[in-house]
């Protein structure tokens, strides 16, 4: 048996910080959500996510003017969706909390299976 820092799956995705619930204000330091006064400009974030037996690591590259290192915890992961809309291909992770961060990524069904696996083993 691995221990809770083994990576089970290593993917190249771009968080979504502009995405609505995507839980941003708390992430990424010094970002403030769009207002009707501040019109939503686009924020993505490059990076790479690595999927542990017990948390998704989001670890931004490090040209990014935003910087986002964060982890989600798998135990409070409440659902994985595909929101794909043609080419751009998304995933909607939905907290417990309600927070709804959402990454661009190839590969989704695999993700989604890998931490899937991962819940089901906690």
């Amino acid at each position: 048996m691995g221990d809770h820092t083994t990576p089970l799956l290593k993917k190249v995705a771009t968080y979504l910080a502009d995405h609505e619930n995507s839980g941003a204000a708390d992430i990424i330091l010094g970002y403030s959500p769009p207002t009707s006064s501040r019109p939503s400009r686009r924020i993505e974030v490059g990076g790479r996510l690595t999927l542990t037996p017990e948390v998704i690591w989001f670890h931004a590259h490090p040209l990014n003017f935003a910087r986002s290192d964060f982890g989600i915890p798998v135990e409070e992961i409440a659902r994985l969706d595909d929101v794909s809309s043609g080419l751009r291909k998304k995933v909607r992770i939905t907290l417990r909390s309600g927070i709804e961060p959402t990454f661009l990524m190839w590969g989704i069904p695999r993700f989604i299976e890998a931490v899937e696996r991962a819940r089901s083993a906690l």
